[in-house]
């Protein structure tokens, strides 16, 4: 196994960039499609709801796919696992121009997460592999860098490719970038976790798994980073109806707004990469939590477009402290079993995620008022539990 001591200088920056490469696979799978949602309904001839279901069937099957790719990339090694996902995630998404009916479409996007969730759950695992606590945060805050150009540029680049061609451009580009990713990883990433001697034992890894369940503080950082990310999500599904029918934005005006958006977080998250040298990533999560919540709960007072934004864009950017100040807690619980911890972690973000979307399109939380309660509700929970384990702990 490496250790972060030889990774340095430009081949630490190039790994950052191939970690949040393959950890950018569900951004970019989402927010460039984002505004083709109303493409997509049109060419199916069906309702908002599968619409957004397609979305929402993305996000469970990236929480159920980290459950196989975790523990095989415990017992096999990184890059085999990685690079079968990232076959499946390319031939799905050339599958998804080919379609004709809504329910194929739903289940290529379901394959397409399959592929797709395992660069996610893998890029933690080689993080807690290679690095220690405190740079381990910075690191994952710096691939958060990295990986937040996605839905900064992926909504302009997909509002582009709309103006230009039809919808399933998008997918055609996804799939080229699967060859990218595919290329990188097979001929420049290094195997940071040697396989296994012994055969793969399934009882082994249901024995980690009820291990890593009975670890109170891994569920609690889960759980946190779970709900705030949830927040996200259902911004995610809703947004393209709240800023293009509610408000009237142009698409391209929307995906501006979008990227705009995703700028806050690339900033607290390049704050946080520097912050974690000095302050305890778990005092950092706490304070990104409170501030979130804050924000939030103003976004159902708010009907003017710009105060709505406002709030909105405050509300996201606290993600740069929760999210890779959470992973890194999460993850520093199981040094020896990174990818089943991994595994855990994203299924349990991505389950909520998924449960959530699902609700914000059941719900039709498609007004700010609607989805400042759902993203309020989310932030609200993370936050609890947080603060109740604090004070529990004190």
């Amino acid at each position: 196994m490496q250790t972060s001591t030889k990774i340095t200088g430009f081949k630490k920056l190039w790994l950052i960039f191939i970690l949040a490469f393959m950890s950018a696979v569900a951004p970019l799978s989402t927010d460039m499609y984002l505004p083709a949602l109303a493409h997509v309904q049109e060419a199916f001839t069906t309702s908002e709801f599968f619409t957004q279901l397609s979305l929402a069937s993305f996000f469970i099957a990236f929480a159920l796919g980290q459950l196989i790719y975790g523990p095989l990339s415990d017992f096999f090694g990184r890059k085999k696992p990685l690079i079968i996902g990232i076959a499946l995630f390319m031939s799905a998404s050339l599958g998804c121009v080919m379609v004709d009916n809504v329910a194929h479409f739903i289940a290529l996007r379901f394959l397409e997460a399959l592929g797709g969730c395992a660069g996610v759950v893998i890029a933690r695992a080689i993080v807690n592999d290679l690095f220690e606590l405190h740079e381990a945060a910075a690191v994952f805050a710096l691939m958060m860098v990295v990986s937040s150009l996605a839905p900064m540029l992926s909504p302009t680049f997909g509002g582009f490719l709309l103006q230009l061609f039809s919808w399933e451009s998008i997918f055609i580009s996804l799939f080229l970038l699967g060859i990218a990713l595919l290329l990188f990883v097979i001929f420049t990433l290094k195997e940071s976790h040697e396989p296994h001697k012994e055969s793969f034992d399934f009882k082994a890894i249901t024995s980690r798994y009820k291990d890593i369940l009975k670890d109170r503080p891994f569920i609690i950082y889960t759980l946190s980073s779970g709900f705030a990310m949830g927040a996200m999500f259902a911004y995610i599904t809703g947004s393209s109806f709240v800023f293009i029918k509610y408000f009237g934005l142009h698409e391209q005006v929307y995906a501006l707004v979008f990227g705009a958006n995703s700028l806050g977080f690339m900033i607290l998250s390049i704050i946080n990469a520097r912050l974690v040298f000095w302050c305890q990533p778990r005092t950092l999560l706490g304070f990104g939590l409170a501030l979130m919540c804050a924000f939030s709960l103003l976004l159902m007072f708010f009907d003017s477009f710009w105060l709505f934004e406002g709030a909105l864009f405050c509300a996201i950017a606290c993600l740069g402290l929760i999210a890779p100040n959470a992973v890194t807690l999460a993850m520093s619980r199981f040094k020896e079993h990174s990818g089943t911890a991994s595994a855990m972690l994203g299924t349990t973000q991505f389950a909520l995620a998924g449960i959530i979307s699902f609700g914000v399109g059941a719900y039709g939380a498609n007004t700010p008022w609607q989805l400042g309660l759902v993203i309020f509700a989310c932030s609200a929970l993370a936050a609890g539990l947080f603060f109740a384990f604090i004070k529990k702990s004190a």
